[in-house]
């Protein structure tokens, strides 16, 4: 069956593709089983419990009287009854011992105890297809069930292509079932935070903004503010110690740096409306996870940025790596609520790329145009149109599996936007509009106006898509933008020629806007800069100083007066050794998705850092380069030459309190020519080479303390560990079958 979209004067075929719907049991994945032996490879499912079945209300009081603390004042949304199994599966278990975990667990809550007193409990019942387990350290429980179970099932790892700077070329089909352990964990979290802030409501919700979903309006927004080069320094420094309430429900000093607070992390009550909590000014948070330390920093799960799913109008979502059962269980049901899923096409499938097809499943599927046989769609982002008229877009490190959420760092940033009383022209001349021109830009390029084109024609809300199919994305003027202090960096596979196409794209954007805002270190400063990636690139001499130098605040065109590098530049790589991974909760298994290719050598050597995160033993998806600005004797190499100077130096810095002291990428390039693109400055005209699609925001760190912010923002320790002399990088081809 096909369905006949005209654009202009051609006409495109769309098919009603055969590909897995949500609810198969598959997952489409572009890692080529990087993902797969995690998704689909499940987990011998844990022994039934032993108690009683579930009472029905009336026959036990005293659990009756739990299932009501633990709802709350939350009207229940689904199922009464699963929701009454989830919290008798966790009455009276059993709190782990505080002394199984590295730091103890005195900040832990009495619902997250259960459920891994759950997980222990279950997991360690003999059955005639798992071993009997009786070690009491969540941690090694984990790893002894992932190397022994999922190893067994997980269909043999391919070798990686020997371009490693590509994520995988291959997109392939593989077994969607995620292991019963993480989805009761995962639903259990959820709930557990569902009940949270059902009971620390202290704060009344304002009333939902009364707009209808095909035109938004609200009440008259304020006047655009300027558009931040940096954020004032009085945001980044709290007025004494507080605590705060995060939002997994602890209370605890934010960080022991009591006088600096996160640039992205509000310590007030956010605003409400019926879609949920939202985050007018952006918020930066790593994901929820079901393994390592206990955090009192706030974090996002991939329910929450979701929101009140009956709420939404429009979803359009881009990701790398997409479990389909998983998704179907935080989204809406797509044949009620207009859904753009934005995917590489199947290997298997090559007429499909650059296409758009409309699915039995009520979504569209774009597929972004890949040119030649190299390179990546290794975007993550959505765009969620509330109800209420306001406007959600998400940029993560996470691709859209359980995995990336529970199991492994990853980073979020979330800010919403409101209705403007009346549309205000995108104008290019205002900074902040930069921010929705990126996008309209990015969305004309995948086709997501003729994916808009048939939902409006064919869903049965099409009516009501709060967007229009115009391939100008008109609509994008009736929001307000003036809050946007992040700039965006994307890349978009081509080769671009000249000076001007080369700005708009890959390490030349981060040049390019680097020198607009004029975040370049001072005279008598360099930039120091280190790079937290999964996967690693082949690099040369010439790539690493082009890419340090664009970090350092050279403009594209700058490039081609540098005399070429005699010396490699000190850009620190952050990756984890294999002694890091081994001493994982995961294991070699949790390595799966990380990838050294071949930068490690012996000239790279002095640049590798270990990758440590803040939560104890879990590694690290997320993608972050770091930039600050120090004293020259401290930036010409890992460590000072003259630490007396340097510190006198150094101190003078943190006395001036104006300026910028660096800046920070967070997003899904990785460290590679790859992501980032290559640069030609002998060629005429120039050109900037880029095989891969990637998104992500630059924001500024303040003059006065900023590694202090730094360490705050990354969820990795910093400073970073030089590799030892017998260190050595986790590779996946050397050490995974070991």
């Amino acid at each position: 069956m096909t369905a006949m979209i005209a654009s202009g004067h051609t006409a495109e075929r769309w098919s009603i593709s055969p590909l897995p719907l949500r609810s198969c049991s598959k997952v489409q994945c572009t890692m080529n089983g990087d993902y797969g032996h995690l998704l689909g490879a499940g987990i011998a499912g844990a022994a039934a419990a032993a108690r009683a079945p579930v009472p029905r209300r009336g026959q036990n009081q005293d659990f009756d009287r739990y299932f009501d603390e633990y709802m709350g004042d939350e009207v229940p949304e689904g199922d009464i009854d699963e929701m009454r199994k989830a919290a008798w599966a966790t009455w009276r278990t059993e709190a782990p011992s505080a002394a199984s975990r590295p730091g103890g667990t005195n900040n832990e809550d009495d619902d997250l105890a259960r459920a891994l007193a759950l997980s222990r409990e279950e997991l360690s019942r003999p059955s005639s297809t798992q071993p009997s387990l009786h070690d009491d350290d969540d941690q090694d429980l984990l790893r002894a069930i992932a190397m022994s179970e999922m190893e067994a099932r997980a269909p043999k790892r391919q070798k990686r292509d020997e371009t490693p700077e590509e994520e995988r070329k291959m997109l392939e089909e593989v077994p969607g079932t995620v292991n019963s352990l993480l989805s009761d964990r995962a639903k259990m979290e959820e709930e557990r935070i569902a009940r949270q802030l059902a009971r620390s409501g202290g704060q009344p919700a304002p009333a939902p903004v009364s707009v209808t979903t095909s035109a938004p309006t609200s009440a008259p927004a304020a006047a655009p503010a300027p558009f931040r080069a940096s954020v004032p320094n009085s945001a980044f420094y709290a007025n004494g110690s507080t605590s705060t309430s995060t939002a997994n429900g602890r209370s605890g000093p934010w960080t022991s740096r009591a006088a600096i607070q996160h640039p992205y992390q509000a310590r007030s009550t956010f605003p409400r409306d019926a879609a949920g909590e939202y985050y007018p000014d952006g918020e930066l948070r790593h994901t929820a996870l079901t393994i390592g330390e206990p955090t009192s920093e706030p974090t996002f799960s991939a329910a929450e940025i979701i929101g009140n799913r009956s709420q939404i109008a429009l979803l359009i979502l881009n990701s790398y790596v997409i479990d389909d059962n998983w998704l179907s269980t935080i989204l809406p049901d797509p044949l009620s609520v207009p859904q753009i899923i934005i995917r590489p096409h199947p290997k298997a499938e090559p007429t499909w790329n650059g296409k758009v097809q409309a699915q039995p499943s009520g979504e569209v599927w774009c597929y972004p145009k890949m040119t030649g046989d190299f390179g990546s769609q290794h975007m993550k982002y959505i765009w969620i149109f509330y109800k209420t008229g306001r406007l959600r877009v998400i940029i993560s490190t996470a691709n859209f599996v359980s995995y990336d959420w529970e199991l492994i760092e990853n980073t979020v940033f979330v800010q919403d936007f409101l209705p403007l009383p009346s549309p205000q022209p995108i104008r290019t001349s205002h900074k902040q509009h930069d921010f929705p021109l990126q996008f309209t830009h990015l969305f004309k390029h995948l086709k997501v106006h003729k994916a808009l084109d048939y939902l409006i024609k064919n869903h049965e809300k099409g009516p009501r898509i709060p967007l229009s199919a115009s391939a100008e994305f008109g609509d994008m003027a009736k929001y307000n933008w003036s809050p946007v202090t992040v700039r965006l960096v994307m890349s978009i596979p081509g080769t671009y020629e000249g000076w001007e196409e080369m700005e708009k794209f890959g390490m030349c954007r981060v040049g390019q806007v680097i020198k607009e805002e004029e975040w370049r270190p001072a005279k008598g400063e360099k930039a120091v800069v280190e790079y937290q990636g999964s996967s690693l690139g082949q690099y040369g001499i010439d790539w690493f100083s082009h890419f340090h130098q664009l970090c350092s605040g050279k403009s594209p065109r700058e490039l081609a007066n540098q005399p070429k590098a005699k010396a490699w530049a000190p850009i620190k790589v952050i990756f984890p050794s294999l002694a890091t991974v081994d001493a994982s909760v995961m294991g070699r298994n949790g390595g799966s998705t990380m990838f050294v290719g071949k930068a490690w050598n012996s000239v790279m050597k002095a640049h590798f850092h270990d990758s440590n995160s803040k939560r104890g033993g879990v590694l690290l998806h997320a993608k972050l380069l770091v930039t600050t600005f120090e004293p020259q004797e401290q930036a010409l190499g890992f460590a000072s030459s003259n630490p007396t100077n340097g510190k006198r130096k150094a101190e003078e810095m943190e006395e001036d309190s104006k300026g910028v002291g660096g800046w920070v990428y967070v997003g899904s390039h990785n460290f590679s020519s790859a992501a980032w693109g290559t640069v030609n400055v002998k060629k005429s005209p120039p050109t900037l080479h880029v095989r891969n699609y990637e998104l992500g925001i630059l924001f500024p760190l303040p003059r006065a303390g900023a590694n202090k912010m730094a360490d705050l923002i990354v969820p990795y320790k910093r400073p970073a560990r030089l590799y030892g002399a017998n260190d050595v990088p986790w590779d996946q081809n050397l050490h995974a079958e070991q």
